[in-house]
């Protein structure tokens, strides 16, 4: 998404249509969705000499299912915009959002257990926000849009398990192979 449409000018935000608090909720979660698979990719980067084949799948998992997130996400936003063309404008985002929760761990620590923390703090953190959006849009009447941040609600949970669960083998030493090796969520979020 081109940095124009991130920040757009706040000039002409005050005569908003009904639909576009809609497109701007959508928006701020695509965005919200890019920065959590960023950290993800930095994470692995970090991490990526001591990385067990286990870990390098969670977090390769954990990247697809983010992409697929911000794939249905876009789309979405796009078929919105073709629905009311006529009566949208762009939708105003005067600001990105400052998730501030990520300077509270090492930019550049290749400590997996920390790295870790820091993608657990990171999803709760988007599960919260996209949750909220999940009920703003439903308040506003968009079914389809709740609908799928409800059902990329269950891929954050399932991604929260695996991480908990990986957090919780290398607090207690446990061997690598015991972990339990990456699956999806297998929801479709197209339905």
């Amino acid at each position: 998404m081109p940095k124009s449409r991130i920040a757009t000018v706040a000039s002409g935000c005050a005569e908003a249509t009904a639909s576009e608090p809609r497109l701007v909720i959508l928006e701020k979660q695509l965005m919200r969705t890019f920065e959590l698979a960023w950290h993800v990719e930095q994470a692995r980067t970090r991490s990526d000499g001591e990385l067990s084949e286990k870990a390098r799948s969670l977090f390769a998992g954990m990247a697809n299912e983010l992409q697929s997130f911000s794939q249905v996400i876009g789309e979405r936003i796009e078929s919105l915009k073709s629905g009311n063309s006529s009566k949208m404008r762009e939708p105003c985002i005067t600001k990105a959002d400052v998730n501030s929760h990520w300077r509270l761990f090492r930019a550049d620590s290749a400590d997996l257990h920390e790295q870790l923390e820091s993608l657990l703090c990171g999803y709760a953190r988007y599960a919260r926000e996209t949750s909220a959006a999940s009920v703003s849009l439903q308040r506003l009447g968009d079914i389809e849009s709740s609908r799928i941040l409800a059902a990329i609600m269950t891929c954050i949970d399932h991604c929260l398990w695996f991480i908990e669960i990986y957090l919780e083998g290398l607090a207690l030493k446990t061997d690598g192979r015991r972990l339990p090796d990456w699956s999806p969520a297998c929801v479709d979020l197209r339905k």
